[in-house]
C-alpha cells in the first residue's frame, strides 16, 4: 500500500512540472521604442484672451529581429493621466485648471489620441517597410500643444499635466511581405521608455482701457459742474490685487490740484475725484489716492467724478486735457 502511494504521487509531480515547464519565448518579430519631450508654454497671459501654442518631440525607433520582410502600422497613442478627461486635457495648479489640447497636426485639428484608453482623438499612424534584420532609427515627431482661448479667469500660477510611460503606448500591426496596414493593431505592445510633462505658467497681468470724459456744453462758469462716467475699464488676472492711479494731467505740471482744461491760453480748472461725494481726490501715489481693486478676470468698469467749480468763464470754445491711466498690480 505504502509502495502505490509513493509511485501516484512521484506520478502527480511530474504531470505539474509538465504543466508549468515551458520553453523560452521567441522575440516578437519587429520591436519598438519611444519617447517623449516636456511640453513647455513658458510664460503666458491668459488676459489677452487668446490661445498659445507650443511643441514637443516624440522620438521613437523600431527594430525587425526576423529574416522576413514586413510592412508595419506603428500606432503611438498618448492617453491621459488617472483617466483624466481628454476634450480638452487640463493642467493643473493646485485645485485650478488650465485647458489645453494635444495635435498631431500643425493646423491644430487632429487630435492625438489613445488606441487603448478612452480619448477624445485618435492614436498617430506611421506607416514603414522594415526589411529582415533591419531597423528604424530615431525618429523624431512633432507633437503639437494648444492651450485654449476664453481662459481669462484663470488664477496665476505653474500649471502641469504630468504624464507617466503607462499612459503612453507602441502597438504594431504587421503584414508579412507585404505593405504597411492601413489600421492599427496589437501585434506587439509596449509603454514609451519614460513619461513627459506639459506645463505652462500663468503670468500676472493688468489691462486698462480709458474713454473720453465730457463734461458737455454749458455757458457762465457760476455754478459748480459736474460729471460722472464710467471712462475706465480694468482687466486684471484672478486674484490680483491692483491700485489705479490718475496723474496731474498735460497741464497741471505734476500738481493734482491743478489739473485744468486749456483752449490756447486761456484754461478751465477742474478736479477729479474717487468719490461721489467729491472729497477724495484722485491722484496716482499708491496707498494714498489712488483706487484699489482685485482683478476677477473680466473687464470692470471703473467710475471717475468730475467737477468744474465756480471760476472765471473763459472765451467760449472747446477746452481740454489728457490725463494719464496708470495700473500698479
Amino acid at each position: 500500500m505504502n509502495h502505490t502511494l509513493v509511485r501516484c504521487c512521484a506520478a502527480l509531480l511530474l504531470l505539474a512540472l509538465g504543466l508549468f515547464w515551458h520553453k523560452p519565448a521567441e522575440a516578437a518579430p519587429v520591436s519598438c521604442s519611444a519617447s517623449m519631450s516636456t511640453l513647455d508654454f513658458g510664460d503666458i497671459d491668459t488676459q489677452a484672451n487668446q490661445a498659445f501654442t507650443s511643441s514637443g518631440t516624440l522620438t521613437y525607433s523600431c527594430t525587425n529581429n526576423s529574416n522576413n520582410n514586413y510592412g508595419v502600422a506603428i500606432c503611438l497613442s498618448i492617453g491621459e493621466p488617472n483617466f483624466g478627461q481628454t476634450n480638452p486635457r487640463q493642467m493643473q495648479s493646485g485645485a485650478n485648471k488650465l485647458n489645453f489640447q494635444l495635435y498631431q497636426d500643425a493646423a491644430y485639428s487632429q487630435v492625438w489620441g489613445s488606441q487603448i484608453l478612452p480619448t477624445a482623438g485618435a492614436p498617430l499612424l506611421v506607416p514603414v517597410l522594415i526589411p529582415g534584420k533591419g531597423s528604424i532609427p530615431p525618429t523624431g515627431i512633432t507633437v503639437y500643444g494648444k492651450v485654449l482661448a476664453g481662459q481669462t479667469a484663470t488664477p496665476p500660477g505653474l500649471y502641469t499635466d504630468q504624464y507617466g510611460a503607462v499612459d503612453l503606448v507602441i502597438t504594431t500591426n504587421l503584414n508579412k511581405d507585404g505593405d504597411p496596414p492601413k489600421a492599427c493593431g496589437i501585434s506587439t505592445f509596449s509603454f514609451f521608455d519614460s513619461g513627459f510633462i506639459v506645463r505652462a505658467n500663468v503670468t500676472r497681468n493688468c489691462n486698462v482701457w480709458a474713454t473720453t470724459l465730457d463734461f458737455g456744453t454749458f455757458g457762465l462758469l457760476n455754478s459748480n459742474i459736474t460729471s460722472n462716467s464710467s471712462p475706465i475699464s480694468v482687466q486684471c488676472s484672478r486674484g490680483t490685487p491692483y491700485q489705479i492711479g490718475l496723474d496731474a494731467g498735460s497741464n497741471g505740471n505734476g500738481d493734482i490740484n491743478a489739473r485744468k482744461m486749456v483752449r490756447g491760453a486761456n484754461s478751465i480748472t477742474y478736479q477729479l475725484y474717487r468719490d461721489s461725494a467729491m472729497t477724495q481726490v484722485w491722484g496716482n501715489t499708491l496707498n494714498t489716492n489712488t483706487v484699489a481693486g482685485t482683478g476677477n478676470g473680466i473687464p470692470v468698469n471703473i467710475p471717475v467724478y468730475a467737477e468744474v467749480p465756480v471760476q472765471t468763464t473763459p472765451p467760449a470754445g472747446t477746452y481740454q486735457d489728457t490725463v494719464v491711466v496708470s495700473v500698479t498690480y
